[in-house]
């Protein structure tokens, strides 16, 4: 079957069931886990209208930390299970750091596994669907899991 599977990973409860998938179903393969950290978190362009830009360097520091604990222990499991893997973290916006990794790496990547937070109606489409973008611009296939 799969090779290497790419599993996008964050704090939620779906990305630990698309984990959870991905060991169950393609546990022969090497799974690779990615975590994406948002710079909008410690970066502020400003408004122009008075909000000045900002920048924190503890804010950035603690949000590469934090994934760095969660890609960690995200792989321990797997390893605990016998299963290869390898850890990946990306700064940028969640599905555009997703497909550029595929478009970078895709000819390495068999099959993408991840969670999708089931939004729908006006909350889906105002915050968009990563899951949703990841499945539609993918050069291999999604298995988006509930």
């Amino acid at each position: 079957m799969s090779r290497r599977v790419l599993v996008p990973l964050d704090r939620s409860d779906h990305s630990t069931k698309a984990l959870d998938h991905a060991l169950d179903v393609h546990g022969e393969a090497t799974l690779v886990l990615l975590n994406v950290v948002d710079p909008n978190r410690w970066v502020s362009a400003g408004d122009g209208d008075g909000m000045d830009p900002y920048y924190s360097k503890e804010l950035e520091k603690s949000a590469k930390e934090a994934s760095d604990e969660l890609l960690e222990s995200a792989a321990e499991r797997v390893r605990d299970r016998g299963v290869d893997v390898e850890t990946v973290r990306l700064i940028g916006g969640p599905a555009q750091s997703v497909l550029e990794y595929l478009e970078e790496d895709g000819d390495d990547i068999d099959q993408v596994v991840m969670g999708s937070h089931g939004r729908r109606g006006l909350s889906r489409m105002l915050m968009g669907s990563v899951a949703e973008k990841v499945t539609r611009r993918s050069p291999v296939p999604v298995t988006v899991v509930r």
